[in-house]
């Protein structure tokens, strides 16, 4: 009788344990440890110029995926990046960065989403979310590279676990 309880209970603990498994796991991207959903369906990287890591949770062209990919070539109208990003999240008119980089980056990302920032520790992510469109979140990584995070399907609290925020 004794061993028979025992089993019970050391199933009913191996149940409850399985249960509450996290089912993320590490994504390594320039330099950084991200945590992504587990269970990826491909996961591939393109290096050298493209320098992007996709990971694809369907077998469907275009759907459910999360992107890392370095943008640094992004035309910030001769502003740095914390000062263009700022401008783009800004009602204000008077940037301080080139108007027509500032109002095109607004045309692709901004119109229609969800926008802010988000500081964690002494690291700064701005955000553009959308429910029709992919959404991106834009950091700077520890290596100074301006990193593009990129998805379909992830919501704000799916990109701030994977940003190691919640």
């Amino acid at each position: 009788m004794t061993k028979i309880a025992l089993l019970i209970g050391l199933a009913i603990a191996t149940l409850s344990a399985c249960a509450q498994t996290d089912h993320y796991i590490a994504a390594a991207y320039s330099g950084m440890k991200f945590q992504v959903p587990g269970s990826p369906v491909i996961v591939g990287s393109l290096g050298a110029n493209n320098d992007i890591l996709l990971i694809k949770y369907s077998n469907n062209v275009g759907e459910r995926y999360i992107s890392f990919g370095t943008e640094n070539t992004l035309d910030t109208g001769g502003c740095g990046w914390p000062d263009f990003f700022e401008a783009t999240l800004s009602a204000n008119q008077d940037y301080g960065c080139d108007r027509a980089s500032v109002e095109s980056f607004k045309s692709v990302f901004v119109r229609g989403a969800d926008t802010g920032v988000w500081k964690v520790s002494d690291r700064v992510y701005y955000y553009f979310l959308s429910d029709q469109e992919p959404s991106f979140v834009f950091f700077q990584s520890d290596n100074g590279n301006l990193i593009k995070l990129e998805s379909d399907f992830l919501d704000s609290d799916g990109f701030r676990r994977v940003l190691g925020d919640l």
